[in-house]
């Protein structure tokens, strides 16, 4: 689902930047336009993050242990630059079922990594995405995430990384099928009660989602302590270790949940993605975040 975001907010917000430049963006164009999310540059910065931090087996251990990130990383890039180190740090080498629930990992820089290398990867989302990595002998699988069509106790391993705050809500500039206009917000615990029946006994359940002051966007809510805590109780029985970062202008950092409950998402992005469209010219928030300000990270072992 948030590759579909992703794909439309680069084709809306590039497209008249395309036309005047054959070449591909770069992250000096993003340096040079005043570092602007989602701006020029913005994609090649925020991929060159990710891919450098997930080659950089220190920066892993960090994130593995949950300590304190560099100064300064993650300015102007929005979560993921938090949420995939995470997860790739959780990860062990070697064989096994993933899912991907919600199509996060669809990009072919993360699916070249070590440690999916090795793994049979599936993919659930609700509609097919642009990018398509079949040749890989990846499965996708177009269902909703209230309903998996797969036996149980299937996985070892599954991410739902960003995509559970979308469930029940309004996912029709994703999918462009009215049947996903829901107001169903309260289902996402339907869908823990999916990802567990699907997950073996001791596999990891590896959850993210925004975090910080609830709010209801449309296309996806934010979820503060309440809503977190009702997700991870429908999960049900498991070993529950939870990891907080937040946004300042500092960039990224660990915090506490308590830090976090006061973060606020940036709403004008937040209403583009509702519409499909980015305004001209592009906002710029005061500590330059680019979307959420806070993630929370629960890894949920199921006992």
């Amino acid at each position: 689902m948030k590759q579909i975001v992703k794909t439309a907010l680069r084709s809306l917000g590039l497209e008249v930047r395309r036309l005047r430049r054959a070449e591909p963006e770069t992250v000096e164009d993003f340096v040079r336009a005043g570092r602007v999310p989602w701006g020029c540059g913005y994609n090649a910065a925020k991929d060159g993050l990710i891919a450098a931090g997930l080659a950089n087996g220190a920066l892993l251990e960090v994130f593995r242990v949950g300590g304190a990130l560099p100064a300064g990383y993650g300015v102007a890039i929005d979560e993921r630059c938090v949420e995939y180190p995470w997860l790739f740090a959780q990860l062990r080498p070697g064989a096994g079922r993933v899912l991907d629930a919600g199509s996060a990992l669809n990009h072919g820089f993360l699916l070249e990594h070590p440690l999916l290398r090795d793994k049979k990867l599936h993919i659930v989302t609700l509609a097919p995405e642009p990018e398509c990595f079949w040749q890989r002998g990846i499965s996708y699988l177009f269902a909703d995430l209230r309903d998996i069509p797969i036996c149980d106790d299937f996985f070892h391993n599954i991410a739902c990384i960003s995509t559970l705050e979308h469930v029940g809500c309004d996912n029709t500039a994703f999918t462009h099928q009215m049947a996903h206009r829901e107001s169903r917000p309260e289902d996402f615990g339907k869908v823990m009660l999916e990802l567990r029946r699907i997950l073996r006994t001791g596999g990891s359940l590896f959850l993210t989602v925004p975090f910080g002051v609830y709010r209801h966007f449309g296309s996806f809510q934010q979820f503060d302590s309440r809503l977190l805590n009702r997700a991870v109780t429908a999960f049900g029985n498991a070993e529950i270790i939870p990891t907080f970062y937040r946004y300042t202008a500092n960039g990224w950092n660990v915090a506490t949940e308590a830090e976090c409950a006061t973060s606020e998402y940036v709403g004008w992005i937040a209403d583009a993605w509702k519409v499909g469209k980015l305004p001209q010219p592009l906002p710029l928030e005061v500590d330059r975040a680019a979307a959420a300000r806070a993630v929370a990270c629960v890894r949920l072992i199921k006992l």
